[in-house]
């Protein structure tokens, strides 16, 4: 009987290993000591593993025709996940097993690759794959070997280091004749520079980011954003960090601009207007102390160049802008991105060109499928990279 290699026992690897209907014996590979251990960090811990929206527009990548085409299957795919037996529970389009806990999801697959009588094999690092005639070779760090005639790499990235994500993945696709876009933390952090960050920090509210590379705006997401003493950080923050990671690293200048009530349509400056008309005249303080947290609120007045005490329809037209402009178009220069043991997932990778769409095997070396985050897609928060590992990996189970 043939053999297929699935080296990463993660999303990916678990799904495409339950999929593989053809008459072959399956080894599942990975570096820990149990199978889906990444998943147990997703949602914070509560696996918010696919979104009612599953669509390109929520990506980054390198293909978006091979994308379209891959995530065509997300209903086959959903389907699937719902036969594994997992039952969701939706909650602004986010999915999430009914039990809020991911550990119930990990154990679900567990249980179906005993049933299924795969081969799992732990604490199996990868060190190299090499193809000699029909048959890959698989080598471990400590020496051990496995042979197979299929092998579908579903490694992961760099995010999330602790639980193996150690990048290996890309070595492995470089070594078979891929190449690899340059990857960098994605869904992280934003680090910048100011005094004023140790008096914000721990600050949570709702916010607009808009990202500016070279001064042209590339991206914008309206969410919670969270104030730290290193920069800014929460969802829609992460949303936009991909692209200014790849920026930094071309040594472009990045920076963003926050709009800290965005939900405004008449605009701050005749907001506040009317509502300091209406609050008979009040310091700029009591007008926005429900407005805004006070370590903000003192920032942004700080910022700005007034005081707590002043009156907004006594202060000078440009005293008046120079608020509004705060509160619309707070500026940050951004300086860096937080690292692979802080991101979710990354940017770059394996492009996806490279691979057939249709059935995730590369176009380079045949009976070599490649799955996953090692490829060059990230996606927003919301569940699409789960998401995505699960396709990618569904497609390349189904057709071996």
């Amino acid at each position: 009987m043939k053999t297929v290699a699935i080296v990463g026992a993660g999303a990916s690897g678990m799904v495409a290993a339950l999929n593989i209907s053809g008459n072959y014996n399956v080894v599942l590979l990975d570096g820990n000591d149990k199978c889906g251990k990444k998943l147990l960090l997703t949602g914070n811990g509560r696996c918010n593993y696919w979104n009612e929206i599953i669509s390109s527009d929520m990506y980054e990548t390198d293909d978006k025709t091979a994308l379209c085409n891959i995530l065509s299957n997300s209903d086959e795919v959903l389907n699937c996940l719902d036969t594994l037996g997992i039952y969701p529970k939706i909650k602004n389009g986010y999915y999430y097993p009914y039990s809020n806990q991911a550990a119930s999801v990990r154990e679900l697959f567990q249980r179906q690759i005993e049933e299924k009588g795969i081969d799992f094999k732990s604490n199996f690092k990868v060190l190299s794959i090499s193809k000699k005639g029909e048959e890959f070779i698989i080598k471990s760090v400590d020496g051990k070997t496995v042979t197979a005639h299929k092998v579908i790499l579903a490694t992961g990235s760099k995010a999330f280091s602790k639980t193996g994500s150690d990048g290996s993945g890309y070595d492995i696709a470089k070594s078979l004749g891929h190449t690899v876009n340059a990857v960098s933390p994605a869904l992280a952090g934003l680090i910048s520079r100011g005094k004023f960050l140790k008096e914000w920090e721990k600050i949570r509210c709702d916010a607009c980011v808009n990202l500016f590379v070279d001064k042209r705006l590339l991206k914008s997401d309206t969410g919670e954003i969270q104030l730290t003493s290193t920069g800014i950080s929460g969802i829609c923050t992460f949303n936009v960090s991909g692209i200014a990671s790849k920026s930094l690293m071309g040594n472009k200048k990045v920076s963003v601009e926050i709009n800290f009530m965005p939900h405004l349509k008449e605009g701050f400056y005749n907001w506040i207007s009317a509502r300091t008309s209406m609050m008979g005249g009040a310091t700029l303080e009591k007008v926005l102390e429900s407005v805004f947290n006070y370590k903000l609120m003192f920032v942004l007045f700080k910022k700005a160049g007034i005081s707590k005490d002043d009156i907004w329809h006594k202060l000078s037209k440009e005293k008046k802008q120079s608020l509004a402009d705060t509160v619309e178009k707070f500026y940050l220069d951004i300086t860096d991105v937080e690292g692979f043991d802080k991101c979710q997932v990354c940017t770059g990778g394996v492009p996806l060109g490279e691979v057939n769409a249709d059935t995730m095997e590369s176009k380079i070396t045949p009976d070599l499928y490649i799955t996953g985050e090692v490829l060059d897609v990230d996606g927003r928060c919301g569940g699409y990279n789960l998401a995505f590992a699960f396709i990618s990996g569904y497609i390349a189970g189904k057709n071996i």
